[in-house]
């Protein structure tokens, strides 16, 4: 089978060709724990939060539309699921605190299961308006960068812009994604 070909293996595998979801996570494994490294930074982290990625990947293949590339597609599924692990991580994290404070044993940890979490559907909508709000110059970076996956120096000679202009704004924007993510759970 040709690895190339992302359409042909996500048919095969809608079809009744499980096995060949394999290639896939192959050929992304690596750039989706990177994504996933820049939210969580921590790889172990990284690595739990990609695994699920390819989970709700596999599960959600049949709701794949063609009109993207599937990159494109998993990407914006790893930044939820990063974004979504994050901000469930902080609130273990505040729970666990309160647990202590109280002398309380609290192990209602979140459950492992992707299931349990937002549907795909639902992620995707609560990231992509928080990308619309971004200016104009973030929201170029972040397609740029994580969505197209162009490295910093081609952003650069693309937007000529110095390669540290083009890091320190991506840092901004990644962290007010981040921020409009929490304060949109905290609702």
């Amino acid at each position: 089978m040709n690895i190339e070909d992302d359409e042909q293996i996500i048919e095969n595998c809608i079809s009744g060709d499980t096995d060949s979801f394999r290639y896939l996570v192959d050929k992304y494994q690596p750039r989706i724990i990177n994504a996933c490294y820049k939210y969580t930074k921590n790889l172990d982290d990284a690595e739990d939060v990609a695994q699920e990625v390819f989970l709700k990947a596999y599960s959600n293949l049949d709701k794949f539309k063609f009109d993207s590339k599937f990159y494109s597609w998993i990407y914006r599924i790893a930044i939820n699921t990063s974004l979504n692990y994050i901000n469930s991580k902080e609130k273990r994290q505040e729970k666990e605190t309160i647990s202590e404070e109280s002398c309380q044993i609290n192990d209602n940890s979140a459950s492992s299961n992707p299931k349990d979490y937002y549907e795909l559907t639902e992620l995707v909508d609560k990231v992509q308006p928080l990308i619309n709000k971004l200016p104009d110059d973030l929201k170029i970076l972040i397609e740029l960068y994580e969505i197209n996956d162009n490295t910093y120096e081609e952003i650069s000679k693309k937007l000529s812009m110095p390669i540290g202009t083009v890091r320190s704004r991506l840092h901004r924007a990644r962290n007010m994604l981040i921020s409009g993510f929490k304060s949109m759970n905290n609702e």
